[in-house]
């Protein structure tokens, strides 16, 4: 599944900046944390929303927004 990563704001959780976008099957969910590369560094971040869009053809992607650690 289309899985993509996004920095939430600290006060609003609105999303904010894209780092990568991977193919993954793993069942992401709140407090999972994870080491990305991306975005001129690598970094830890705490996952605090999962986002899932089904599409009308049957496609399935997920949106994931974290806290920075």
């Amino acid at each position: 599944m289309k899985t993509s990563f996004f920095e939430a704001d600290e006060f609003t959780g609105r999303k904010g900046e894209h780092h990568l976008t991977i193919e993954s099957d793993y069942r992401w969910e709140k407090g999972d944390e994870v080491w990305l590369e991306a975005s001129g560094g690598r970094f830890q971040m705490r996952i605090t929303w999962v986002v899932m869009d089904v599409a009308g053809d049957g496609t399935v992607t997920r949106e994931l927004l974290g806290l920075r650690l």
